[in-house]
């Protein structure tokens, strides 16, 4: 696909990519939610599809109901649910503020389930996996190009904007939660693998249809979902963690927290069994080699190798650092406290 100056994390670009690399149209609105989102926001009503029959759209439920005219859901007839799927494909953007409070909800409502339940989640990875699995390998590895270069084309963007910049786009998202879904699609890109690739559309495409409530996932979930603590980054931006991704050995560890009593100065320890947080159990105390957790018993290793960036890193056995270059931030925060108080 060719690159867009209007570049943005919407749900239609998102879709694009991958009906540039099938080479079929792209569905219309209705259609592309229920293809990549079946049951979650459109349900099918039961007809003989030869009749046009308008979309009606349950408050009470955030569903909207549209039943099929020749293969194809019938969209015309109902200009709030026009506006609504407008909204969340990211093509509406006129001022109709009582559908851009439902498409909101809607937003909200798919998230709570994606969260609160783990049958959404597995169906629709299942889902993105079975879209993908059409594509041959020539074509898996020109749309792992693609999202690739997106990622990257993207976070240049969102970086070379200002805040008013941000704030005044059609549909502003928090920079936060773009940054997330940015670095979890990137990372798992960087697998080189099927299941990689399903994971980062699956990112893109979760992110780009509920936007700022997608900020709910990567709040809750860990894993493919969401990285356990942010990148490293010398600068704080999207393409700076990108970077530390891709060239992590170039990278000089550093440390600006002021918790110097501790072995390993801010490092967050969680449990290898029920994830629980270990540095707010009481006695915890990261200079001891092992920590029992208090919540399920599990016996947790501390030390230097145990330190992982995200989830998936320690899933996937990648330490990122070494422990010579740790210790050497930490000597190099305490001289510069030391020069300070000298000051």
């Amino acid at each position: 696909m060719e690159k867009d100056m209007d570049i943005d994390l919407r749900f239609g670009y998102v879709a694009e990519m991958y009906y540039s690399v099938v080479s079929l149209p792209v569905p219309k609105q209705l259609d592309l939610i229920h293809t990549w989102f079946p049951g979650m926001i459109v349900e099918i009503r039961e007809g003989d599809g030869q009749r046009k029959e308008e979309p009606v759209y349950d408050d009470q439920k955030y569903t909207i109901f549209a039943s099929r005219y020749h293969d194809y859901l019938y969209a015309q007839g109902d200009k709030r649910i026009a506006q609504i799927t407008g909204r969340l494909v990211g093509t509406a953007r006129s001022n109709h503020e009582k559908e851009r409070k439902t498409a909101e909800l809607i937003q909200k409502h798919v998230s709570r389930r994606i969260v609160n339940e783990m049958d959404p989640v597995i169906q629709l990875t299942e889902h993105t996996a079975f879209m993908i699995g059409q594509m041959n390998d020539e074509q898996i590895s020109t749309f792992h190009h693609i999202l690739y270069d997106f990622c990257i084309d993207l976070a240049e963007k969102y970086d070379g904007m200002d805040e008013w910049e941000k704030d005044n786009v059609p549909f502003p998202m928090d920079n936060e939660t773009i940054d997330q879904i940015i670095y979890n699609t990137f990372y798992e890109l960087l697998k080189y693998t099927f299941e990689g690739v399903v994971n980062a559309y699956l990112w893109l495409l979760t992110g780009s249809l509920l936007r700022n409530e997608a900020g709910r996932i990567t709040r809750m979930f860990n894993s493919s979902w969401v990285p356990r603590n942010k990148a490293h980054s010398e600068f704080g931006t999207i393409t700076d963690k990108l970077k530390y991704l891709l060239f992590s050995e170039e990278y000089e560890s550093y440390y600006t927290g002021d918790d110097l009593e501790k072995r390993f100065p801010g490092i967050e320890w969680y449990c290898d069994a029920c994830e629980a947080h270990l540095n707010e159990q009481e006695g915890f105390d990261d200079h001891l080699d092992a920590w029992q957790c208090r919540k399920c018993g599990y016996i947790n290793r501390i030390a230097f190798e145990e330190i992982f960036d995200n989830d998936d890193d320690f899933q996937n056995g990648i330490l990122r650092h070494s422990e010579e270059e740790f210790q050497k931030a930490v000597e190099n925060r305490k001289k510069d406290l030391h020069d300070k108080e000298a000051e």
